[in-house]
């Protein structure tokens, strides 16, 4: 009954819309998240400056091309670029940027005058701009002036690390229509971030055909788009709320791929119909954030009682019960897949921290936490107990919790698991006062720089962490050429543990026999191409 009743609810989600018909073959519809090993969720802004999530991310991508396309090398892949070319001086303070001509979907061309746009909304919205402070954006820039049509020019107040400003600063500066947005006011945009109209000047492969807030988006060709152009003609993402969900719609038909619920592993040989693609873990991490600013878990500020929770997770083991052998243990910032920007210490797997339950005990003992009656250790009256805020509708999540919980009872803790939906989380993450720890994934982008999360002004800092070893080191990452500086930091930072790192998911994803290009449409930095998605011939007739 309950696997009928979830094939109804997709099936009566994709007919919702007038732009979904049967017997086609020139339609693919996803999940947001597909690649990223994630459980489902929805899209709830499209305003590249606003986005609040790795889904909105995923779908404002598709309507603007950015300056810069990092590959899987993590390296600039020019052809799919709008640079074609970037100068540095010697001095590694200005760095001039030649575009290629290409036009806006409406005809307008696009120009270096619509990358100032957006450096100057940037500093406009401040710390309202998710990106704040990534790159140095914006406040380590002097000026940014347009020197032609298509060629600026940024000065920087301080020489840089070039290779991380290019890749984290510089790619920020993806043209947005100008024409067509300067008669809004920042109130407006935020009001418009999830209106279709605002965003009907593109130059990305797509353009919105129909958005229907909490159930689908649709997206068509840009018939403009100068490109590799869109073999499909039309994208739909659909919003589910379960890993279930997502497996019954591959199931029934109505989904061309999803990721594979670890909780469904074996579940995958009643899908005849669909094949089976391993994807590296995405370039970032999972992690529990911890509350620096929340009184009621003061603790969390002596690094012994941190390192005492990193050292009772058992990470093996969640990887081997639960994600199937998909990806290997994370202790620190950097991402161990790719091992490209490990630490020697990282690369050999010497930690600061690891699984050793007589350590953690050991570490609490020192801080001053002694077994209570039950178990649970106490300090001044208090126990040490608190409550982890996970995503709902992620079997897989709930039982890595579950197992987190019991490590961490076993050397004393006592953490309490509490489920809301990751747009709740979002909403409670800026309400300090009223969480105590979060599990989430972070995407790093193309860098393992997290200054977004461990410095001090990080525009995602909501943890209140502040260290100020920790912002001397990434300031390091930032200005000093070469490795060197990034080793010392994530090292420290695996030390320290400012937050919990846990590992990051592989990704097995489901793809429809016949539907071709996923390699090329999915990245590990969670970018989305699919315009190079296709359908063999005959390979889908008869299925819409």
């Amino acid at each position: 009954m309950r696997s009928r009743l979830l094939a109804a609810v997709i099936l009566a989600m994709v007919a919702a819309g007038p732009s979904f018909s049967a017997g086609r073959c020139d339609t693919v519809v996803v999940p947001p998240g597909l690649g990223l090993g994630t459980p489902p969720a929805s899209v709830d802004s499209l305003n590249p400056f606003l986005i609040g999530s790795a889904y909105d991310a995923e779908a404002a991508g598709l309507l603007y091309d950015g300056l810069l396309w990092i590959s899987r090398n993590h390296t600039i892949t020019w052809s799919r670029s709008i640079a074609s070319a970037i100068e540095v001086s010697n001095d590694k303070t200005t760095f001039t940027v030649t575009m290629k001509p290409r036009t806006w979907s409406d005809g307008v061309p696009v120009t270096a005058e619509d990358v100032k746009f957006t450096f100057d909304l940037i500093r406009k919205l401040g710390k309202t701009y998710t990106g704040y402070g990534q790159g140095g954006m914006p406040g380590l820039v002097k000026s940014l002036n347009v020197l032609g049509p298509h060629r600026f020019r940024v000065v920087l107040k301080r020489s840089v690390n070039p290779t991380w400003f290019e890749l984290t600063g510089l790619s920020q500066l993806t043209p947005f229509p100008a024409h067509a947005w300067t008669r809004y006011s920042v109130n407006q945009m935020w009001r418009l971030q999830s209106t279709p109209s605002f965003f009907r000047v593109v130059d990305g492969p797509f353009r919105i055909g129909r958005y229907v807030m909490g159930r689908y988006i649709s997206f068509v060709p840009n018939p403009t788009y100068q490109g590799h152009k869109p073999d499909i003609r039309r994208f739909i993402m659909v919003f589910l709320n379960s890993d279930g969900a997502v497996f019954e719609g591959l199931r029934t038909g109505t989904l061309d791929a999803g990721n594979l619920p670890f909780s469904l592993w074996r579940a995958q040989r009643k899908l005849p119909d669909a094949r089976e693609l391993r994807l590296p873990p995405n370039f970032g991490f999972d992690y529990m954030e911890l509350s620096y600013r929340n009184p009621k878990v003061a603790f969390f500020r002596d690094v012994r009682v941190r390192q005492a929770i990193a050292d009772a997770i058992d990470q093996k083991r969640i990887i081997r019960l639960l994600l199937h052998g998909t990806t290997k243990p994370q202790h620190g910032p950097v991402p161990v897949d790719p091992p490209t920007f490990l630490s020697p210490a990282a690369k050999a797997g010497k930690y600061p921290v690891g699984y050793d339950t007589a350590k953690a005990k050991a570490l609490l003992a020192a801080a001053g936490w002694k077994p209570g009656p039950d178990g649970i250790r106490m300090k001044d009256g208090k126990r040490l107990a608190f409550t982890d805020v996970i995503p709902s509708g992620n079997v897989t999540g709930q039982l890595g919790a579950e197992l987190i919980q019991a490590d961490l009872r076993a050397v004393g803790i006592a953490m309490t698991i509490r489920e809301v939906t990751f747009s709740q989380m979002l909403v409670l993450s800026y309400k300090p006062l009223q969480w105590e720890a979060m599990q989430f994934g972070w995407a790093l982008g193309v860098y393992p720089d997290d200054s977004a999360q461990l410095a001090s002004d990080g525009a995602f800092n909501q943890s209140g962490y502040s260290d100020a070893r920790m912002d001397a080191l990434l300031k390091d990452v930032q200005t000093k050429p070469g490795l060197e500086p990034l080793y010392a930091y994530q090292d420290y930072a695996a030390a320290q543990q400012p937050e919990i790192f846990l590992p990051e998911p592989g990704s097995v994803v489901l793809v429809r026999n016949g539907l071709e290009g996923v390699r090329k449409f999915l990245s590990p930095t969670g970018a989305w191409s699919p315009q190079y998605l296709h359908w063999a011939p005959g390979a889908c007739g008869g299925r819409r």
